[in-house]
């Protein structure tokens, strides 16, 4: 699953990684070294002025729920996407791209708490995840947008860490994923079934456990720990 994320380098870093995003006309957000669910971050979406960044709340709140106490689901297993009828219109029209430097997970230990790690791109080059978005227009006065991440088996290099992991997809996957007019489920599944699954990962303190703890001791690597 994806409960954590890290999104710290700047849009023009961004604009490296995603091609088309217009840098001038997107919205910009401080760093964030530990997103939480409920907080907001930048996903990129096609819009009538072209590929732009724009800060969404995580957790889906699909446009038909008028009760705040709805369940926001912050991921969707990509194996299923489609059947549930609170992803299935936005998979098919509102999809996104999530942009990250990294995400954490918990590692489950024989003995006492979960152990943080820190999972990012070869390299530690921003990338962006899979994701869906919606917006809602009868929890508040104003229209509000969300997003979920996209998540799938893990691969060999992660499920020691854990058995799901956020869909990466490759820069040659951007423009189909953006596009609102591609619709077809089976193409749809194979461009997430094509993502990259190449990661780094290391420990980190559970610092990073709390939102609270927002700065770049975040993501630091744990020194000293060895793993079981």
């Amino acid at each position: 699953m994806c409960g954590r994320f890290d999104r710290h380098s700047s849009l023009a870093d961004f604009a490296h990684a995603i091609d088309g995003l217009r840098v001038a006309e997107s919205e910009e957000l401080p760093p964030s070294y530990n997103v939480a669910p409920s907080q907001r971050a930048l996903v990129v979406r096609n819009t009538p002025e072209g590929r732009v960044a724009s800060a969404l709340v995580w957790g889906l709140i699909p446009s038909w729920v008028k009760d705040s106490k709805k369940n926001r689901p912050i991921n969707a297993r990509s194996e299923t996407v489609n059947e549930r009828p609170m992803f299935r219109r936005p998979f098919r029209t509102q999809r996104c791209l999530v942009l990250c430097n990294g995400y954490y997970e918990w590692q489950k230990q024989a003995t006492g708490p979960k152990q943080p790690y820190y999972l990012q791109c070869p390299g530690a080059t921003p990338f962006a995840l899979a994701g869906l978005w919606e917006r809602n227009d009868h929890l508040d006065a104003e229209p509000l947008e969300t997003f979920c991440i996209l998540t799938t088996t893990a691969s060999a290099a992660v499920d020691c860490i854990h058995h799901r992991m956020p869909i990466r997809l490759s820069r040659d996957a951007h423009a189909d994923w953006l596009d609102s007019t591609v619709c077809d489920v089976e193409f749809l599944s194979q461009l997430m079934a094509s993502a990259d699954n190449d990661w780094m990962f290391y420990p980190v303190s559970r610092y990073v456990n709390s939102p609270r703890n927002d700065s770049s001791r975040c993501p630091e690597r744990l020194r000293g720990f060895e793993r079981p």
